[in-house]
C-alpha cells in the first residue's frame, strides 16, 4: 500500500470520485460549497497554506483508492478534516494509513488535534471512531433563508472591542463545558466578533464566518437573558455584509434550548451531527521541580551540630 500527497497523476481519480464525497467540515461546506478541484490540486504545490490532500493506493491496482484532505484552522494547534472520497472506499485498511500520513504533515507544523463533524447516521461515523476519533460534543445546524430575514436591527449587537476580551472569555468559560474547552480553547486575543450587552454586561457573542454561499454562526448566548426571542432576532438581522446569503446557525448540544426559538423563526434544522477529535499528542501533567534554597551560601552554622555525641566516664 502506498500513501502520499496528491499530485498530477491523481487528477483522473479526483475527477472520477468528486461526486461521491463525505464532507467533514460543515462550516466550509455550507459557506463555500463542495469540493474545489483547484484547491485540492494546488494544496500539494504550496504546503505553506496549511492544506494537505493525500491519497492511499491499495496494493492491487484494480481496487479503489482513498483520497482525503485536512486543513489548519485559524485557531492555534487545530486542524479540520475536510473530506474523504469516495465513500465506498472508506475502510480501516485504507483510512488508517491515510490519516497517519496527514497527521505526520500536521505534527511538523505544531498541530495537536484534528477535528471532524459528521452525521451520526452516516456509515463513516463508526469507521472514524474505530480510527481513533472520539466524540466531544454534538450539534445541529439551522438554516435561515435570506427572504425570512428582515433588516430591522436596532444595533443591539455591536463589534467587540479590545476591552471586551476578558468578559467574552468569562462568558465562554461559563457556557462551554470543560470537555469542549479542552479541545477548543478560547484564544486570548479574540476581538473579531460581535457582542450583545445588557446593563454593561456581555451576555452574547458571535464570530460570523463569511462565504459566497452563506454565513456561519456558532453563538454563545447566556441563558439569563430575558427576551431571548428578540435577542436572536436582532443577532440575525444585524449581521453586517449579509446581502442575500442564507445564515447557518450551529447550535451545540449544551445550548439546545435555542432550537425552539429558531424553529419559531422558520429555520430548517439539519441532521444531528457528532463533533469528533483525534489527538496527535498525549497530554501529560508537568510536575515542577522542587528546589531547596541554600542557607548562608551553603555553609553550615557552627552553633548547630550535625551529630550529638556524649562521653561517659566509666
Amino acid at each position: 500500500m502506498v500513501t502520499r500527497l496528491l499530485d498530477w497523476r491523481d487528477i483522473p481519480a479526483l475527477l472520477r470520485y468528486r461526486k461521491d464525497c463525505v464532507y467533514l467540515n460543515s462550516a466550509w461546506l455550507l459557506t463555500r460549497g463542495q469540493l474545489s478541484f483547484p484547491s485540492a490540486m494546488f494544496s500539494s504545490l504550496s504546503l505553506s497554506n496549511g492544506v494537505f490532500t493525500a491519497i492511499s493506493l491499495p496494493e492491487n491496482g484494480d481496487n479503489i483508492p482513498l483520497i482525503g484532505q485536512v486543513m489548519q484552522t485559524p485557531v492555534l494547534h487545530l486542524a479540520q478534516l475536510t473530506f474523504l472520497m469516495p465513500e465506498k472506499a472508506i475502510n480501516r485498511p485504507l483510512l488508517n494509513p491515510l490519516l497517519e500520513h496527514l497527521s505526520a504533515q500536521l505534527i511538523e507544523r505544531g498541530i495537536l488535534r484534528i477535528l471532524a463533524d459528521i452525521d451520526e447516521e452516516a456509515a463513516t461515523y463508526e469507521i472514524l471512531r474505530q480510527a481513533g476519533y472520539a466524540v466531544y460534543s454534538r450539534q445541529r445546524i439551522w438554516e435561515i433563508k435570506s427572504e425570512e430575514i428582515q433588516n430591522n436591527s436596532s444595533g443591539a449587537w455591536q463589534m467587540a472591542e479590545d476591552q471586551d476580551v476578558i468578559a467574552i472569555r468569562s462568558l465562554y468559560h461559563n457556557i462551554v463545558p470543560p470537555l469542549v474547552q479542552q479541545v477548543e480553547s478560547f484564544p486570548t486575543d479574540h476581538t473579531i466578533g460581535m457582542v450583545y450587552k445588557e446593563k454593561g454586561e456581555i451576555l452574547g457573542y458571535i464570530e460570523p464566518s463569511y462565504g459566497y454561499r452563506g454565513i456561519w454562526i456558532q453563538p454563545l448566548i447566556h441563558p439569563d437573558l430575558e427576551d431571548l426571542h428578540q435577542v436572536l432576532k436582532e443577532m440575525i438581522s444585524g449581521l453586517p455584509y449579509r446581502l442575500s446569503r442564507p445564515v447557518f446557525i450551529c447550535v451545540r448540544s449544551y445550548q439546545s434550548w435555542l432550537e425552539p426559538i429558531l424553529e419559531d423563526f422558520g429555520a430548517e434544522a439539519g441532521p444531528r451531527q457528532a463533533v469528533m477529535v483525534k489527538h496527535l499528542a498525549v497530554a501529560k501533567r508537568v510536575v515542577p521541580a522542587i528546589t531547596i534554597p541554600t542557607l548562608d551560601g551553603g555553609r553550615a552554622e557552627i552553633s548547630v551540630p550535625f551529630v550529638h555525641s556524649e562521653k561517659h566516664n566509666l
